[in-house]
């Protein structure tokens, strides 16, 4: 009788111990997943703000380049006759005002940033590129307005970050290994 006690005493002991080794090993699986998800969580921010942040710096230099453009087009404005422009799109397209503005903007430089002017049929585009990283741009194009007809020199048409790494598709499937 004296055996039974015995086995059954060290039978309790195992399955605490066992009990208590499997609480363990829950808890440091626990504790791992959930450091190696704070880590990634912290990387994943860490990356957001530093994108956010050259955004925003790029935005900058794209509005002073703005508010240069801003003030050529109210000189070009009050060098140009207002009577002038009094007609359609294509008088307006025609004007002085939209001559000087060509010669004012396009293809100068401000703040190392190119600007170029394209005429179309009916309006005149101001576009330029300011970088965000090494693989974005922020792009930036403003239709020219009547500014008699207008409250405003421009219109912003775009204001976009576009990619400028090519993107290769690999279509490629291998479901099965290749045996030779």
């Amino acid at each position: 009788m004296k055996k039974d006690k015995e086995q059954s005493s060290f039978v309790n002991i195992g399955s605490s111990s066992l009990l208590i080794v499997f609480v363990v090993l829950c808890l440091a699986t626990f504790a791992i997943l959930s450091l190696s998800s704070a880590k990634s969580d912290y990387s994943l921010s860490k990356r957001l703000a530093e994108h956010k942040s050259s955004y925003y710096e790029a935005s900058s230099t794209a509005e002073s380049i703005l508010n240069e453009i801003d003030t050529r087009l109210a000189d070009a404005a009050a060098d140009s006759p207002k009577d002038r422009l009094s007609g359609s799109s294509k008088d307006f397209i025609a004007s002085p005002y939209t001559e000087a503005v060509i010669k004012s903007l396009d293809g100068s430089q401000i703040d190392e940033t190119s600007v170029s002017c394209r005429k179309t049929d009916k309006r005149l585009q101001i576009t330029y590129q300011v970088p965000l990283n090494e693989k974005q741009i922020l792009d930036i194009e403003l239709n020219v307005t009547d500014y008699t007809k207008h409250e405003t020199y421009y219109e912003i048409q775009k204001w976009q970050v576009v990619s400028t790494d090519t993107w290769e598709s690999d279509d490629t499937l291998n479901l099965m290994p290749v045996i030779q």
